[in-house]
């Protein structure tokens, strides 16, 4: 059905993710390159490079060109302002200016997935498809792999992303970044997470279920999409539709996310499924059902479309930000 979806638009979006998959992974490999400690690198390595969907990655890099798309069109032949890396046709490349920012956010990911792996809190054996970091190198390498990895997005971030893009710019979406990845964010998202689980049904609300999740998984995701278009100078309307899509977005990842543990399985999932509910997590499934949280999900992926149509961001000849929207929510892994 998804296929049938956005084909129907003639954009060929499996091209797209395919090639940017790509760049993604390439660039990534090239920040990883095994150094002493060789066990911390390799540990590092071990979680970014396993594959995934590069989900937070790809809105990065379509913010970028989306805003990029928009630039063009209003004032082809202008001078750009405060951006660099540019096309042979004198316009910018938004890749290239995005790419540093899109690889730090897939570190910071994989840090999650390492720490949320451990004994400590989620204690999974399987991750992708393959024996979670602790499982590999031991529970103190994967600690600090994670811990490695936090920071090596920052230097990332700091040091790669190009000098043309404005100080100010780079300044906000490192402080952004420290934002969703802290207390006020995916951190905070996880003790509130704790703190919940093992809870009755009665004992949470949806309230709580969206405020975990705001934070846990949608912090990231709405910083993916702001910091694209932060990083090519976008004005304050297209960030606040960027920032508006990335909560719609995050919140309808979660929501999949919840059903997929319900119904997938471990071979297509590539982790354990059913530990939500072993576990009394506090999930949109055990808020409002399996039916409800369907017809949450399409109420997300309607406002989310709305949303595209109205801010006008999103290309009509390659709608990548709405392609990636379908992708996240119908996804069987």
């Amino acid at each position: 059905m998804l296929e049938a979806q956005i084909h129907a638009t003639n954009f060929d979006f499996e091209s797209y993710l395919k090639e940017r998959r790509k760049l993604v992974e390439d660039r990534l490999a090239d920040y990883l390159v095994e150094q002493e400690p060789a066990r911390l690198w390799q540990s590092m390595a071990y979680s970014v490079l396993s594959g995934g969907k590069r989900l937070r990655a790809m809105l990065t890099l379509a913010a970028a060109e989306a805003v990029h798309t928009s630039i063009v069109s209003n004032a082809r032949g202008a001078t750009m302002g405060a951006t660099a890396a540019l096309n042979e046709d004198g316009s910018e490349d938004p890749l290239q200016i995005a790419l540093p920012c899109a690889c730090a956010i897939e570190m910071v990911h994989a840090m999650s997935l390492v720490h949320d792996d451990l004994p400590c809190l989620d204690n999974d054996d399987l991750r992708r498809g393959k024996p979670t970091n602790h499982k590999v190198y031991g529970e103190a390498i994967a600690l600090l792999a994670g811990d490695g990895l936090l920071m090596l997005a920052n230097e990332i971030l700091i040091e790669h992303t190009s000098k043309s893009v404005a100080p100010a710019n780079l300044l906000a979406v490192a402080l952004e970044l420290s934002k969703a990845t802290g207390p006020s964010g995916m951190v905070g998202g996880q003790v509130k997470d704790m703190e919940f689980t093992g809870a009755e049904e009665d004992g949470f609300d949806i309230a709580t279920v969206e405020s975990i999740h705001a934070g846990k998984t949608g912090a990231l995701i709405r910083f993916a999409l702001w910091s694209g278009g932060k990083l090519m100078n976008g004005n304050a309307e297209q960030l606040a539709s960027l920032h508006r899509f990335g909560e719609i977005l995050g919140l309808a990842f979660q929501i999949t996310d919840d059903l997929l543990d319900v119904t997938g399985d471990a071979q297509t999932l590539g982790k354990t499924p059913g530990k939500d509910e072993a576990t009394k997590k506090a999930t949109w499934v055990r808020a409002i059902g399996i039916e409800g949280a369907k017809n949450k999900l399409s109420e997300m992926e309607a406002e989310g479309s709305a949303l595209l149509e109205r801010s006008m961001l999103d290309n009509k000849d390659a709608p990548v930000l709405k392609a990636l929207l379908k992708y996240a929510i119908h996804r069987k892994k």
